[in-house]
């Protein structure tokens, strides 16, 4: 994909006819398909200015590739740095230096990725996950075919969702919602210290603490999701064990050079799609890890509470 829309250039060369074909644009002769048009258009409108600590020459071939206006931090740059028209500031360390505070407000701030990446799915993704200093989204490799390989990253699952103008999952919203669930949290347990303490002085009978009322709850869900878990895993086996049988039953059916050949193939297959599982498995116990550190956070915040 970065190197897609350099080609037509390079073929071009320096001139064409019925065009100039000078340096600040494609020749006017080349005939573009729409994809390639599209891709020449993505950052088309856009000004981006590159701090000096930004690898400037690749930053800038994507960004002029895709047709976006380039200034650089140094010499001979065709942007100044306090340019209101600027939109997009890269810049490639942990915060903002104080002397930033000056620029013009209306652009962002984001780190190198932002451009990759957005040049990589031919979209211009949010920039909220390549602010400065915050910690960048995995890269996904344009050249890696998800369905074929059969494991699709959660980034590139988010990234899908957006393209299609799908709500984003909960993950993307999760830092705003865990302060607000931390904020309800203490409301509720300070609620609870005070109407235990009112309870315990009116009448010797102690409440039943709504923890274990939510462990319970907690628990049936845990059972409801184990429950689905293994319909799901009794149903992958009787599927694997019917296209085994139906394989057998093919190969048996083979010649001797045909069965070598599929046998290989069939190792290809199963090899690419043990990894595939791998790559769920590890997915999924980091989210359970991350659950787990939540609940935990939870806990400890309502200890702390109930200790005050």
């Amino acid at each position: 994909p970065l190197r897609a829309p350099l080609e037509p250039a390079a073929l071009g060369g320096g001139s064409a006819e019925g065009g100039d074909g000078g340096p600040s644009g494609p020749p006017a002769a080349l005939d573009l398909d729409e994809e390639a048009s599209k891709r020449r258009r993505l950052f088309a409108g856009l000004t981006f200015f590159l701090s000096r600590e930004v690898p400037r020459g690749y930053v800038e071939t994507v960004i002029l590739s895709y047709g976006g206006r380039v200034g650089w931090e140094g010499p001979d740059s065709p942007v100044a740095a306090k340019d209101p028209t600027i939109t997009h500031h890269v810049v490639d360390r942990p915060k903002l230096p104080p002397s930033y505070a000056s620029y013009p407000k209306s652009r962002e701030y984001v780190q190198p990725q932002w451009a990759l990446d957005s040049a990589n799915q031919n979209f211009l993704l949010p920039c909220g996950r390549y602010g400065v200093g915050k910690e960048l989204p995995p890269h996904l490799s344009p050249w890696v075919d998800h369905d074929e390989e059969g494991y699709k990253p959660a980034y590139a699952e988010e990234v899908e969702r957006i393209k299609n103008g799908e709500a984003l999952p909960a993950s993307a919203a999760e830092p705003a919602e865990d302060d607000d669930e931390e904020s309800e949290e203490e409301g509720e347990s300070q609620s609870e210290s005070e109407s235990e303490s009112e309870g315990n002085a009116e009448e010797d009978i102690e409440p039943t603490p709504k923890g274990k009322e939510d462990s319970g709850s907690e628990g049936g869900d845990s059972e409801d999701e184990e429950d689905e878990d293994a319909l799901a895993e009794k149903d992958r086996k009787r599927k694997r064990a019917e296209d085994e049988e139906g394989r057998e039953m093919a190969k048996s059916m083979m010649s001797n050079k045909a069965s070598r050949l599929y046998g290989r193939m069939r190792h290809g297959i199963e090899k690419k799609q043990e990894r595939a599982d791998e790559l769920h498995r590890r997915r999924k116990e980091m989210e359970e890890g991350g659950k787990m550190k939540k609940k935990r956070k939870k806990r400890n915040k309502q200890k702390q509470q109930e200790g005050q």
